[in-house]
């Protein structure tokens, strides 16, 4: 089966809420000994084009002069530099790298590569040709799908949790997982990328899920325990135990996540799609039908739950998530099992990573595919190329 991918310049009514990219160029300068210690000057790369931008900096595709190697080059913004230094969130993010260092579904970190100034910080990762975001949504506003077959999903699903299984093994929190935070190769690999918000925690707080774990300050230095800021997830995979004001929280928002991920990934297009959060915690009962406390018995104590500023509907005993069932009328039981596992309301019974692995939807037809036989898709500057290659033939 062949995937007609193409790009499309005006999409999507999704407005995704995520990184916006560009093209800049940008001349690497000579570097001077740098105040971070011994790294790489950045004019070792040469920058090719801009291919994302965010709060915590912009990324380029850049090749390494050294080699030939096509690497990612994320330039750090330092705010405040003068007072601040170099940024914790980029620092948390270098610690939570090398920590999770050697699985083949997490972006790897090359190197640190810094200019004359202080301001020119990069961090070096390997190259990903694409990012799961944009081809599931260029695809969805082009043929109204998916850009992968069941299969296909099934593969990504398992490499997807395969790498929260071992962050989580890792005392890793990634808390911001979500579809624009997945990159994709020409080889099949899915790659789990952008830890700015991830956490390192105690081994013993992971464990303790029904108390409340995790605790820890965004502040602190890694591995103390005080409360968790829950101003993390971006909205439309954002766990319920979050969007009714918890404090403290598990490796339950990271498996909501993958819910939320392996859904859009197999209908094209984001589950829960509010546009504030009380929309989203609308929406979100309007398609698992709504919790109650025999469900959840931790529901009555959630900050805004007890506050009364959300109102919980009642669930009748014959209320089911018919809007779910009806998204998904195509999914198998065993998928059925393994989404609504992933997507249950009481982070203490939801699906965990390694669980969910062990899935009998995977081992019924059909099969994951072969990543050797993963699609591929072409690239912004290949699609440019070839189209400049035609121009200058006629």
């Amino acid at each position: 089966m062949s995937h007609n991918h193409r790009s499309v310049t005006k999409t999507s009514s999704l407005k995704r809420p995520r990184t916006k990219e560009s093209r800049d160029g940008y001349s690497p300068s000579n570097a001077a000994p740098s105040a971070y210690g011994r790294c790489p000057d950045v004019a070792t790369f040469e920058k090719l084009d801009r291919i994302g931008q965010g709060t915590y900096g912009t990324v380029y595709r850049a090749r390494d002069r050294r080699d030939g190697r096509i690497v990612a080059l994320k330039r750090i913004i330092l705010h405040h530099e003068e007072s601040d230094g170099f940024p914790q969130t980029s620092l948390r993010e270098v610690h939570v790298l090398r920590s999770a260092a050697g699985h083949p579904n997490v972006v790897r970190l090359l190197d640190v590569a810094v200019s004359s100034s202080r301001s020119g910080v990069f961090l070096v990762f390997e190259y990903a040709e694409h990012d799961l975001a944009t081809l599931v949504d260029s695809c969805y506003a082009a043929h109204g799908r998916s850009p992968f077959r069941e299969s296909e999903t099934k593969r990504l699903s398992l490499q997807l949790m395969s790498a929260v299984n071992y962050l989580h093994s890792r005392h890793i929190l990634h808390r911001d997982l979500k579809l624009s935070n997945l990159l994709y190769n020409h080889r099949g690999e899915l790659k789990v990328a952008d830890f700015g918000l991830a956490r390192s925690v105690p081994s013993g707080s992971r464990r303790r899920r029904k108390t409340s774990t995790l605790e820890g300050s965004d502040d602190e230095s890694f591995g103390q325990c005080k409360a968790l800021t829950h101003k993390v997830v971006s909205l439309w995979y954002r766990p319920p135990e979050l969007m009714l004001g918890g404090l403290s929280y598990d490796v339950g928002v990271d498996n909501w996540g993958v819910g939320c991920i392996i859904s859009e990934l197999l209908i094209g297009r984001p589950l829960i799609r509010g546009k504030t959060e009380i929309d989203q915690i609308s929406k979100m009962f309007a398609l698992l039908g709504p919790p109650s406390k025999s469900l959840w018995p931790e529901l009555k104590e959630m900050p805004l739950v007890k506050s009364g500023a959300v109102k919980i509907p009642v669930r009748s005993d014959n209320d089911s998530a018919s809007d779910f069932l009806e998204t998904f009328k195509e999914l198998s039981m065993e998928g059925l099992s393994l989404l609504g596992g992933l997507l249950t309301y009481d982070p203490s019974k939801r699906t965990t990573s390694s669980s969910g692995l062990k899935s009998a939807y995977f081992g019924e037809v059909p099969f994951p595919a072969n990543s050797s036989l993963m699609p591929t898709f072409p690239t912004k500057h290949e699609t440019r190329s070839t189209r400049e290659k035609s121009r200058g033939s006629n």
